[in-house]
């Protein structure tokens, strides 16, 4: 099944981080994890996972030379590159992976795509595509708090180009805002301390983060 890539990547843009960040929490290998959640939608749940683990460890049998099911645990343990690999399948490994899984269950685990550098179509897990187009993310070189810290050679080409900058008109229409705006830029003990309360109390998401 074909899906436009801009929308894939869109919505499953936290595949890699949300993989990566249970990989590290439980001490597990993250593409061991991604066939595991792999499994749990192919076999519908927990349950039907441990039912058919069988199956699920013959399909990985040419990706992993040492890998097993403890029936008495429930317990996935694995070699992968020389470190041992144990996870117990529960309900609660199953909840820590729900954002994997249903990006699994929607889109599938594999996926084929043809990068630009190439003419050759390439077949890979969703975790290691997200690891190839990250490294064609911009990176960010240089920053600068604002226009009286960059160069003037940069703020010729970029901030003061007619052709290219955006003057917007900034008001303040009451009370409220004029104080935010001087709690922000003011010197005094007390702006200093509203300023850490603010920071303190400001909830920001993965989005807001650069490079």
């Amino acid at each position: 099944m074909k899906y436009d890539i801009k929308k894939f990547v869109a919505e499953a843009f936290d595949y890699r981080a949300q993989l990566t960040e249970v990989s590290i929490d439980r001490s597990v290998n993250r593409y061991l994890l991604e066939y595991i959640a792999s499994g749990l939608v192919e076999y519908k749940g927990v349950d039907g996972f441990i039912k058919n683990v069988d199956k699920w460890i013959r399909s990985l049998a040419k990706i992993y030379k040492e890998i097993g099911f403890d029936d008495a645990t429930h317990q996935v343990h694995a070699v992968i590159d020389l470190h041992d690999q144990l996870i117990v399948i529960d309900q609660r490994l199953y909840d820590d992976l729900k954002y994997v899984i249903d990006v699994i269950d929607k889109f599938g685990v594999i996926i084929e795509y043809k990068p630009k550098s190439s003419t050759e179509v390439r077949s890979t897990t969703l975790c290691r595509f997200f690891e190839d187009i990250e490294t064609m993310f911009p990176t960010i070189t240089a920053r600068f708090k604002g226009l009286g810290s960059t160069e003037a050679k940069v703020s010729k080409e970029i901030i003061m180009d007619p052709k290219t900058r955006r003057l917007i008109k900034v008001t303040a229409n009451n009370a409220e805002t004029l104080e935010g705006l001087g709690v922000l830029m003011g010197s005094s003990k007390n702006d200093i301390i509203r300023r850490k309360e603010l920071l303190n109390q400001f909830k920001y998401d993965k989005t807001m983060i650069d490079n």
